[in-house]
């Protein structure tokens, strides 16, 4: 009894404590959903201000092609009443509804009104004139802006419409008039007067106008009235004001009230979990033995998480690599084999970067849940990092792990459905039989991981067996990567340049290209290193030494215009500009006399900060040129976004010239697009005099081949530049 009392004495601080919470609850829960709901209402509120707005788009295109018509400037401007009457009047209100039509002259003088399709006398239009001036102004504005910048004469050819609206009321009626200017559609027709006529609509809110409309935005009780009332709580309402900010009326109607339903349907359920919680409460009092149990269970718990990936419930990279040791041990002593998978998923960084890491988190899951139903019971599936996995297939002979990573391939062919909507996504595996007992743990997932990058590297949705050759590939691509360091700081890299010629075999400029003579590997081609520097971070540092030698070497050619190559690295460097502008001081070189190249897919993400610094440097007096067009996603809407001065034509396409007629074709539309967006076209890869003939005939400005020369040092272009070259061939 007394042990009874003392369990009450401790928990009824516990109860008061969850009453008063319990209350609070409550409390807060009324107070949530006053919000919510006030959240809602004016949410309706915006939407009905911004259908409003879109009304009066609506209404604008509705008479804009009865504006934009050459006829009707022809007829309008000799104030042709009779046309007005049925073009104007008549065709308006049968088809878009308006109850009043009038134009006005050139001078703004009006000389035809019309109502519910018929004729009236001019003065009806005097109700509405005040109202409409400012509206019929603005048009007058836009006008005198268009044709100032008109190219040529007087002919009414304007790039778009002229129009100003105004919501007024005429008459204890509520209206929208629309003033847009007559203009001609194709420019046939001659304008008689520096202005053109204005034709005004005006279309009254009515009755039907309110039921088109809240029907459209699921407000059928919408209301109209024009008595400017304070906001009330239980009524939504958006105020129309003139052009002016005059008050003209309100629409209003009674808005949803989703905080205060959700309270009332959840009352009930609300109040039998807390009864039933406050049951729990007291039942906690009698079970108190069971907190020993919760400890030894909450202990198991973390001991499981210790092991375990918190995410999937897969082995982590501790527990992996413990049962891989168990593994290796085993084959060790009983000679068997083991085999090791190292897989990740293709594109999960774009399904995270795209969706949210929510939804990458359920990506990974079903992943797994996929590859885990492939796996037999033996073999340990592991989660290591982000989208990286890895499986211990015992007894695994090559037959059997390239079936169980050919499955693996297979599963990953369906779309994967997601609470966001379906992703597609693939897989890649490198896999690593291990027959010997010597390899750590660590060795065979690194070798592993060697045979991933392999099968990434080929194409990726595929696998790929480790072979020797490849811890061999990339220790030889670390031992480039640490020459070439060496080869930056020790000044071992050099330049040189291909001239570039026009049809007359003029030299008009050269394309420097970078060069890197390794003592014991000879030349390595730029294909190699260039790619190892973009992946450890040395491209920029090699770009800035090209930049700073081109500039060095272009004092000695006056005239020559010099192509240097540009990467996206440097590019998206947000001071690249600043460092290229304080290489020109250091030089003392006009930006004028060079080209930077770049390459199309660099273009594809439309990097805002590429765009601006491609626009700064277009600004500072250097040209841009596309190189190896053709190769990648050509598209028109970059060459009209970026500022393109030249595009290069690939020498794939050159190379089939006379060997394939879809290479013809493709050259001379290429050309042809060059010509019609105003862009010079160089071709490379030139080695032919029919090459060459064929691209002169078809209007290609420049050359750049072996037809001319091969890529030669400074000194050499000295003694080249200073007349007419011969191509290499006739000189031999």
């Amino acid at each position: 009894m007394v042990k009874e009392t003392r369990a009450n004495d401790l928990f009824r601080p516990l109860t008061i404590v969850v009453i008063i919470a319990v209350i609070m609850l409550f409390a807060a829960g009324f107070l949530m959903a006053g919000k919510i709901d006030a959240v809602a209402k004016k949410r309706e509120q915006s939407l009905i201000a911004n259908g409003i707005a879109g009304k009066v788009i609506e209404i604008h295109k509705s008479i804009t092609p009865q504006t934009i018509w050459d006829n009707a400037l022809d007829h309008l401007q000799r104030k042709d009443t009779d046309w007005a009457a049925n073009n104007i009047g008549q065709f308006m209100y049968d088809t878009a509804g308006f109850d009043y039509s009038f134009v006005l002259d050139h001078n703004n003088s009006l000389f035809f009104a019309a109502h519910e399709g018929k004729r009236q006398p001019l003065g009806s239009y005097q109700v509405f004139a005040r109202s409409m001036h400012r509206a019929v102004e603005r048009v007058r504005q836009k006008e005198r802006t268009q044709s100032a910048k008109a190219k040529a004469g007087r002919v009414w050819s304007l790039s778009a419409p002229a129009n100003a609206h105004n919501i007024i009321r005429v008459n204890g009626r509520v209206y929208i008039a629309v003033a847009s200017l007559v203009q001609a559609d194709f420019g046939t027709v001659q304008s008689l007067f520096k202005t053109a006529p204005i034709v005004i609509a005006i279309k009254p809110l009515d009755e039907q106008f309110l039921n088109q409309f809240g029907q459209r935005y699921l407000r059928p009780e919408l209301q109209l009235r024009q008595l400017q009332m304070h906001d009330m709580p239980d009524v939504a309402q958006v105020d129309i004001n003139d052009d002016l900010g005059k008050y003209v009326a309100t629409f209003f109607w009674r808005p949803d009230k989703p905080g205060t339903e959700l309270a009332e349907t959840l009352m009930l359920p609300a109040f039998l979990v807390v009864s039933i919680f406050m049951a729990m409460i007291y039942v906690m009092q009698r079970r108190s033995w069971r907190a020993a149990q919760e400890l030894i269970a909450s202990e198991a718990r973390a001991s499981h998480l210790a092991y375990h990936d918190p995410l999937t419930g897969l082995p982590n990279r501790v527990l992996f690599f413990d049962r891989l040791g168990v593994a290796l041990d085993h084959v060790r002593r009983e000679k068997g084999s083991v085999a090791v998978h190292c897989l990740d998923l293709d594109r999960f960084k774009e399904v995270n970067d795209t969706y949210g890491h929510q939804m990458g988190d359920e990506l990974i899951c079903a992943a797994a849940r996929r590859v885990a139903e492939i796996c037999r019971r033996s073999d340990t599936f592991a989660r290591l990092s982000g989208d990286e996995f890895a499986i211990v297939q015992l007894d695994a002979t090559p037959m059997a792990a390239s079936r169980l990573a050919a499955r693996i391939i297979e599963a990953f062919l369906q779309p994967i459905e997601l609470s966001g909507g379906r992703v597609h996504v693939s897989c890649s595996l490198g896999v690593n039989i291990v027959m010997e007992g010597g390899v750590s743990a660590a060795e065979a997932l690194r070798h592993a991981d060697l045979a991933l990058y392999r099968a990434k590297h080929n194409g990726r949705g595929q696998y790929c067996f480790f072979e020797p050759e490849m811890d061999a590939a990339m220790r030889m691509r670390r031992e480039i990567e640490a020459d070439l360091r060496d080869a930056l700081a020790n000044g071992d890299l050099r330049m040189v340049y291909q001239p570039q010629a026009d049809k007359h075999g003029r030299i008009t400029g050269v394309e420097a290209l970078l060069r890197w003579h390794h003592p014991e590997r000879g030349n390595v081609s730029p294909a190699v290193f260039v790619q190892i520097a973009e992946e450890c971070g040395l491209i920029n540092e090699i770009g800035l030494f090209t930049l700073r030698e081109s500039f060095k070497a272009s004092q000695k050619w006056e005239g020559l215009k010099v192509a240097i190559n540009i990467s996206a690295s440097q590019l998206r460097m947000r001071d690249f500009h600043e460092r290229v502008r304080e290489l020109l001081e250091e030089c003392n070189v006009d930006p004028v006399n060079f080209e930077l190249e770049i390459t199309e897919g660099l273009l594809l993400g439309d990097d805002p900060v590429t765009h601006d610094t491609l626009m700064k440097l277009r600004k500072m007096g250097f040209s841009i040129a596309l190189d190896d067009f053709g190769t990648g996603y050509s598209s028109l809407s970059y060459l009209q976004r970026y500022p393109i001065d030249k595009i290069k034509i690939d020498r794939s396409f050159i190379a089939n010239l006379g060997i394939e007629t879809e290479s013809r074709a493709v050259v001379q539309a290429i050309v042809k697009l060059a010509r019609a967006l105003n862009l010079h076209v160089i071709a490379e890869g030139v080695e032919t005099d029919e090459q060459r003939n064929y691209l002169m005939d078809i209007g290609c400005e420049e050359i750049q081949g072996f037809l001319y020369s091969r890529p030669v040092a400074a000194e050499e272009v000295m003694r080249l530049y200073g007349g007419t070259m011969e191509p290499v061939a006739r000189r031999a």
